[in-house]
């Protein structure tokens, strides 16, 4: 239900109007002016959409190059059992031969041990740096909103919505 009274907005005139509470900013404005927040609403959450589409595109592609180097990874990894399945098949093999695929194997043991470590030290670090990210940019934007309606205002004052 509409109050009666005069529009809260900074460039609104001192007539008396019927009032509507802003979903956005909570004060009691004019049905023109109202429609105007709703309008720069729907623009920010529309930039917001698609900075986060752009983001999530971006950590795709790199969540793919991660998967294809793990592949490749794999694919080495699975040359090295390879290889040693054959020395191990040929007797004629050398100590060197052998050796040598020994040290590969254990080198590639030994990296993935070391990549499993950091793998579960990581995450936990990275999921704190994206929380307090979405905290910060939640926090900027409670604190911009009302300020960048008004401005967008006066951008838009001069578009007729009603």
């Amino acid at each position: 239900m509409p109050e009666i009274g005069q529009c809260t907005h900074i460039t609104c005139d001192n007539e008396i109007k019927e009032l509507y509470k802003c979903h956005c900013c909570l004060r009691l404005i004019c049905l023109y002016h109202l429609n105007i927040h709703a309008e720069i609403t729907k623009q920010n959450n529309n930039r917001r959409l698609d900075n986060l589409r752009n983001e999530l595109n971006t950590v795709v592609n790199t969540l793919k190059l991660i998967v294809e180097e793990k592949l490749l990874t794999i694919e080495h990894e699975q040359n090295l059992i390879k290889q040693a399945k054959k020395f191990l098949d040929i007797s004629s093999s050398s100590i060197d031969e052998l050796q040598n695929i020994f040290e590969k194997i254990n080198q590639t043991i030994a990296l993935n041990r070391l990549e499993g470590i950091m793998m579960k030290v990581e995450p936990s670090l990275s999921q704190t740096k994206y929380c307090s990210r979405v905290s910060d940019y939640n926090k900027e934007n409670m604190n911009s909103n009302e300020n960048s309606i008004d401005e967008a205002f006066i951008k838009l004052e001069g578009i007729n919505l009603v």
